[in-house]
């Protein structure tokens, strides 16, 4: 009996030391595979960075300093196979988009300018519940409410989790869900044609906007879908090489064009998705390119952001 007992007792003690032993190693294996696919990522930013660097160099060969979604960056997402999994990627053009923290100037007064494309902007998505005074209010660094409409730390402080206004520039475009009267519904209306880069990032590419920002850019009348759609149509053929080209449209023909506009950008993001052994990993790069001499920097990489990957996909084999 004794031997019966003594070999069941080892029995039960190798089972358990068996089943920990296979759970380590899951967990060494899962951090590992998470580890080369963030590495996967990062070699997926530096594919960006060459890329956009050559086309740099390229527009300098032809002195002709243009960028347009037709460009091997803009066109599509990218694909490339590895071993049990696949890489993906894509450039997108920030400057393509309204800088929301340039509402505030540099010296911490209003941009009439930029507030005016923005109340656009929010007509042309109807969005009737959120007002921009609230999104100043976040920006500047008093904690005086703007108006009526506005909202500083005595609206978020009554809140069932209170916080206050950041007071600061938008580190990250996701804070506008943090804004009093925002909903899911109106970020995900807004979310591709707003960006947050530094204060002094004005001008918007006229080449890579979307409809709804052409539609929001003159002063005093929004343009109807319709002539959103011409514009677009015509630069498919027809990118703007200078921005007289641009002015001229028959869409604005009347109208005042007011603000920063240019044909090319400083400021891009650059999306990887890993798909590894069924996992996942995602990360989200801010690089600016230099309009001087083509150099890149990175200004932020961001591991919690879904959906990345938008674009229809070239697979390259």
């Amino acid at each position: 009996m004794m031997v019966l007992f003594v070999f069941a007792l080892v029995t039960i003690l190798a089972s358990g030391m068996i089943s920990r032993q296979s759970l380590f190693i899951k967990k060494a294996s899962n951090s590992l595979i998470q580890s080369q696919a963030y590495e996967y990522a990062l070699g997926a930013e530096q594919v960006a960075r060459q890329t956009l660097f050559v086309d740099w160099e390229e527009d300098k060969k032809e002195k002709e300093y243009i960028d347009t979604l037709k460009e091997d960056w803009g066109a599509s997402a990218v694909g490339f196979p590895v071993d049990y999994g696949v890489i993906e990627g894509q450039i997108d053009d920030l400057q393509g988009k309204l800088n929301i923290n340039s509402l505030i100037n540099s010296n911490g007064t209003k941009d009439q300018v930029v507030i005016n494309r923005f109340v656009n902007l929010f007509i042309v998505l109807e969005i009737n519940d959120l007002k921009i005074e609230k999104i100043i209010d976040w920006i500047d660094e008093n904690n005086e409410v703007d108006g009526a409409e506005g909202a500083e730390d005595g609206d978020y402080l009554i809140k069932d989790k209170p916080y206050r206004t950041g007071n600061q520039p938008f580190a990250s475009i996701s804070e506008l869900m943090l804004i009093d009267g925002m909903t899911p519904e109106y970020y995900a209306l807004l979310l591709p044609h707003v960006s947050a880069l530094p204060v002094g990032v004005k001008s918007i590419n006229v080449n890579t906007c979307t409809k709804e920002i052409y539609r929001s850019l003159a002063k005093g009348k929004i343009l109807t879908d319709d002539e959103g759609q011409a514009i677009i149509d015509y630069r498919v053929d027809t990118p703007f090489k200078t921005l007289d080209e641009f002015k001229v449209l028959p869409e604005y023909a009347g109208l005042e064009l007011e603000g920063r506009f240019s044909v090319n950008s400083e400021y891009f993001s650059v999306s990887s998705k890993v798909t590894l052994s069924d996992r996942v990993s995602r990360l989200v790069s801010v690089l600016h390119r230099d309009a001087s001499d083509g150099t890149i920097s990175l200004l932020a990489r961001d591991q919690g952001q879904k959906y990345i990957i938008t674009k229809d996909m070239l697979v390259v084999e």
